[in-house]
């Protein structure tokens, strides 16, 4: 791997990984079609999941904002330089934070159990671009269907943990098919449990620190772990992993806001078309090979 296609597939994981076309299933063909260091199979996996930590990061800067602005509406320091100063009402913040945080606890389980029974069939995902291509002509059709669901009502001070558990089924399956997207099936996910469009997004954002941070985990245990791992853990792929990685971040931060809009005027069906032209194109080279 050079630095040209390092560079290429951090672009990759940043505008895909919150657009709800599978990061990485493009990922996965990506570095089939490109050449990448197979490492037994670690160096893949251990590549995708700093990708995922870059837009892990990417998601802590975008909110992370929005919560200083937040802020700013309640601390009387913040606000009066904003000409605006209110009573702090820091209980409301802790309670809601502390929702929040179960909301995401909630809805990351099924995904953890996915992975921790069915692990050997997750690395091999990374693997198998036939499967991705079916996936993707798979979410194709979610999407397209998505758009048809009646906009639901609920933000996030209604949510239940029963709604929260069935976005989380979404992203379970995501977890165990390359090439279905989380963003795509948890949103999708979210309307059917109806919640409203804009809290959709955002919550399936919440979700992506879990996912992302696990799939990094992963990537580093599988890493250490691998008994080739001098073949291919150089101090130039580990760079080259870093440079990615930052790019991902870069990428990802600004890929937030318009997936947000895209979805707030439930257009998602535009992205069916681009997922079935790449997955029919896929699943037909693979054949005539």
């Amino acid at each position: 791997m050079d630095w040209r296609l390092a560079v290429f597939l951090g672009v990759l994981q940043g505008v895909t990984e919150f657009l709800p076309v599978s990061s990485s299933g493009h990922l996965v063909l990506a570095q089939h079609y490109l050449g990448f260091p197979d490492g037994g199979g670690a160096a893949p996996l251990f590549f995708d999941g700093m990708l995922h930590v870059g837009t892990l990061v990417a998601v802590l800067l975008y909110f992370g904002r929005e919560l200083l602005a937040h802020l700013a509406q309640h601390d009387p320091q913040l606000a009066a330089l904003e000409g605006n100063p209110r009573p702090v009402d820091r209980r409301s913040l802790v309670g809601k934070g502390l929702r929040l945080v179960l909301l995401v606890g909630v809805a990351s389980l099924p995904a953890v159990i996915a992975v921790l029974l069915f692990g050997k069939q997750v690395r091999a995902s990374f693997k198998d671009p036939q499967m991705v291509a079916v996936c993707l002509v798979v979410l194709g059709g979610v999407l397209a269907a998505s758009d048809r669901i009646r906009p639901g009502k609920t933000d996030w001070k209604e949510t239940t943990l029963w709604q929260a558990l069935l976005v989380g089924c979404g992203q379970a399956l995501s977890a165990l098919f390359r090439g279905l997207s989380r963003s795509g099936m948890t949103i999708t996910a979210a309307l059917l449990a109806g919640l409203e469009r804009t809290w959709a997004v955002r919550f399936s954002f919440l979700m992506s620190l879990v996912a992302s941070l696990g799939l990094g985990v992963v990537g580093i245990r599988e890493a250490l772990a691998d008994p080739t791992q001098e073949e291919w853990l150089t101090g130039e792929f580990v760079a080259l992993t870093l440079l990615a990685t930052a790019i991902s971040a870069v990428v990802g931060y600004l890929s937030i806001g318009p997936l947000i809009r895209v979805v707030r005027k439930a257009r998602l069906w535009w992205f069916s078309v681009y997922l079935w032209l790449v997955g029919l194109t896929v699943l037909i080279v693979e054949w005539n090979r």
